[in-house]
């Protein structure tokens, strides 16, 4: 095993040298391509420093032409797992978070990238928070983890999702001190009125280094002051928000859970809908008619249960549990894209069970849907990003796409917990051509 691979960036990318070197054969496996229900069988994959140079009629090839040669043993090879909604750096608690030491909540988020790499989840899309800096590192190597889509702070209104000031503080125009989401260590939240402070808002997130823009057109559960029906940002804001992405070549994420406010948000432009369990029939069928996509999340909703005690976030969490099931039936009813993400928030033992959220979709897909939802429809949302996307193609087994590889001793699409079970049945990691685990 090497979790801590050296990384020779001369060598990396589809125009590096082909040299034999570079070459890796992966053979005796059956492939889960990140697209199709059905496996593929009786081919080999080659990949080419960080990429996967093609895929070959099993056994066509001399192997003495590769750099490496790697037995799949006959499991079951599958793309790396994408996170598409989560926050790298809540990994402490909710008052580590905002009052404790940043050094110590950084070095909580560094421990954390490892720990998910080594689950088999090589991308996620942070929506949330400040993650430039631990991004930097991965990518160039300092450090181990997966690699980071983030929108940098969440914008949202006064009295709106994350407007954490005391009752007794002014807004900061009024003279009051800007809110503890705000401060830019943290930068998970910048709270911001009308269509001028929004557009400054969007385009101070992309200036920072964000992918895409994250803004809230509903109440939250995490929140104190914002039932979940309250809808947020007027229409011209949130167009504001979508023209400023537009401009930089990218797209609008919105957290909303009431059907008024993601109707709001799909007819102004946005293109991700995040959670959504309070979503009816008119909203889910505009969700597919605008081609946008359903980032939703099973797990956290029961994991905050012990969590959240008081009245207010106890009620709102069985609201979203409540809705849940409709969510889905709605959602297989008018086949809308679907990715997974887990939204786990200050408990770092209840983030350890990330995966979970994989199995406990099964009352309503398939295994082979599941896992569908968590590489190829996660890229799909990824690729939204357009030219603020600085990653290659994820998701998917197929030629020209990052070398971003899983292997399973059993086969995920038949049960989808053998995701889960990680540590039993995930034998091999790659990730941008490196090798971190191989228990083959």
């Amino acid at each position: 095993m090497n979790r801590h691979p050296k990384t020779d960036s001369d060598n990396k990318g589809p125009h590096a040298p082909h040299t034999n070197e570079h070459r890796t054969l992966i053979k005796n496996i059956s492939i889960f391509n990140g697209r199709s229900e059905d496996l593929i069988k009786g081919k080999d994959v080659v990949l080419l420093n960080n990429h996967i140079e093609k895929i070959i009629p099993a056994g066509s090839s001399n192997e003495g032409e590769y750099g490496k040669v790697i037995d799949g043993n006959h499991g079951y090879l599958s793309p790396g797992i994408i996170d598409n909604h989560l926050h790298l750096m809540m990994g402490v608690s909710q008052a580590e978070f905002f009052n404790g030491p940043f050094q110590y909540v950084t070095c909580m988020a560094i421990r954390e990238a490892e720990d998910m790499l080594m689950r088999g989840v090589t991308t996620c899309r942070d929506v949330g928070g400040n993650v430039f800096g631990l991004r930097k590192a991965i990518n160039n190597g300092l450090l181990p983890g997966p690699r980071i889509y983030g929108s940098g702070a969440l914008i949202s209104q006064y009295s709106g999702h994350l407007d954490f000031r005391n009752p007794n503080e002014l807004p900061k125009e009024w003279g009051g001190p800007n809110e503890m989401a705000e401060r830019p260590e943290l930068g998970c939240g910048l709270l911001a009125t009308g269509v001028d402070q929004m557009m400054a808002a969007a385009r101070h997130q992309l200036y920072l280094g964000a992918d895409f823009v994250k803004i809230a057109n509903g109440g939250g559960v995490s929140s104190f002051t914002d039932p979940l029906y309250v809808n947020e940002f007027t229409a011209e804001e949130t167009e504001a928000a979508v023209r400023v992405a537009e401009d930089y070549g990218t797209y609008v994420a919105t957290h909303v859970f009431n059907p008024v406010g993601i109707k709001r948000a799909l007819n102004a432009g946005v293109k991700s809908i995040e959670h959504a369990h309070l979503i009816d029939e008119e909203a889910m069928e505009l969700l597919v008619e605008k081609d946008a996509i359903l980032s939703t999340q099973v797990y956290v909703i029961t994991m905050l249960e012990p969590l959240y005690t008081d009245a207010v976030r106890a009620g709102k969490l069985k609201q979203a549990l409540d809705g849940m099931d409709n969510m889905f039936k709605l959602a297989k009813k008018y086949k809308a894209k679907i990715v997974y993400g887990t939204d786990l928030l200050f408990d770092y033992e209840g983030r350890k069970q990330q995966l979970k959220d994989l199995t406990l979709r099964k009352p309503w897909f398939t295994s082979a849907e599941i896992m569908i939802q968590a590489t190829g429809n996660a890229y799909d949302c990824l690729a939204m990003c357009g030219k603020r996307n600085i990653y290659g193609k994820l998701g998917v087994i197929e030629e020209g796409a990052m070398a971003d590889v899983l292997i399973y001793d059993k086969n995920p699409l038949e049960d989808v917990e053998v995701v889960e079970k990680h540590q039993e049945h995930l034998k091999l990691i790659i990730k941008d051509g490196n090798v971190y685990k191989n228990e083959l």
